[in-house]
């Protein structure tokens, strides 16, 4: 059916699942849309009756210039919710210069198009040097939360993203614990990336059990991005790897929490790729015999696990009607 039909949610617990959830990012591989033609997607989404599933439009500095040539697709009666994604900086020194500079660009721009677009939050790699050590990482962060604070975006959220390396899962503790110990907790995010072009940007399910384990513990929020444009994991032929889903890693947060997982028990949620072992009822949602409430499924979406980045909106439609859970 075409995509065009609204669509609707079989029970109230995939609406919970699914209500805000895709982030959308085609300006990103491997969708990689010119600026003009994913504006243009985007605007058409928020119009459709599945609007209700789409989140903020994910962008750069660096497209800033193409965005303002393009205002007059915008409308101050419905304002473009931007995610920004600051440039990086190469290490903790240079970051308050780095970071204070797009932050003063993307307040300059906003002024530019004058109501037609508002900043929804950011997303920011954290410097390789971070979390080296337990006795800097609080500082390293504080320094990046510092300039935020002082900013015209002080009340956004900012979603700190972990790098991925041979030492990942012994810094997680440490980059929790340093998320969670900044002034205003409640506005710094976490965010662990699950795939890009190549097989080794995509983290084996022991490392993102680790992270959602780490986030369970600590209560801490997050945001999940890249290669979960399907909902359960499953090989993708053409880069010749096994992508996660997007449904095995919410219902591991909450099927976690809920029956006190451990590590090893939310990495067998992650690796299943069975759609007949996922079940959304009435009252909640199960997995092999494990339960939650549709009440704690929506506390976890609303405070947990927050959204996913998808290039692509009509993907993950597209599956989730092919596996019943939606309908037109």
């Amino acid at each position: 059916m075409p995509l065009s039909e609204p669509s609707h949610p079989r029970n109230s617990s995939v609406k919970t699942l699914l209500n805000g959830l895709f982030d959308y990012a085609g300006l990103f591989p491997p969708a990689a849309l010119p600026i003009d033609q994913a504006i243009d997607e985007y605007l058409a989404h928020r119009h459709e009756a599945d609007d209700w599933m789409l989140g903020p439009f994910v962008m750069t500095s660096a497209h800033w210039a193409p965005l303002l040539s393009l205002a007059e697709k915008l409308s101050v009666e419905s304002p473009l919710p931007i995610q920004l994604l600051p440039p990086p900086s190469s290490d903790v020194a240079s970051t308050a210069a780095v970071l204070q500079g797009a932050l003063d660009e993307a307040n300059n721009h906003i002024d530019q198009l004058g109501g037609k677009a508002v900043i929804a939050g950011f997303e920011w790699k954290l410097p390789p040097d971070a979390l080296l050590e337990a006795s800097t990482a609080v500082m390293a962060i504080s320094k990046i939360e510092s300039v935020f604070e002082a900013s015209a975006f002080q009340d956004r959220p900012r979603y700190l993203e972990i790098v991925r390396d041979e030492a990942f899962l012994r810094q997680l503790p440490l980059y929790f614990l340093a998320l969670g110990a900044q002034q205003r907790p409640e506005r710094v995010r976490a965010k662990i990336r699950c795939g890009g072009m190549k097989p080794e940007d995509f983290p084996s399910t022991e490392e993102l059990a680790g992270f959602l384990y780490a986030a369970l513990r600590t209560g801490y929020p997050f945001k999940a991005t890249a290669g979960l444009h399907h909902p359960l994991r499953h090989f993708n032929q053409a880069q010749q790897v096994m992508m996660h889903g997007f449904m095995n890693v919410f219902f591991a947060v909450t099927i976690g929490r809920c029956e006190g997982l451990d590590a090893t028990g939310i990495e067998e949620i992650l690796s299943d790729t069975e759609p007949s072992n996922f079940v959304f009822t009435e009252s909640g949602i199960e997995w092999n015999g494990l339960k939650a409430t549709t009440t704690e499924f929506i506390r976890d979406r609303r405070s947990l696990a927050l959204s996913i980045g998808s290039c692509s909106f009509d993907e993950p439609r597209e599956d989730l009607r092919a596996l019943g859970w939606l309908t037109t």
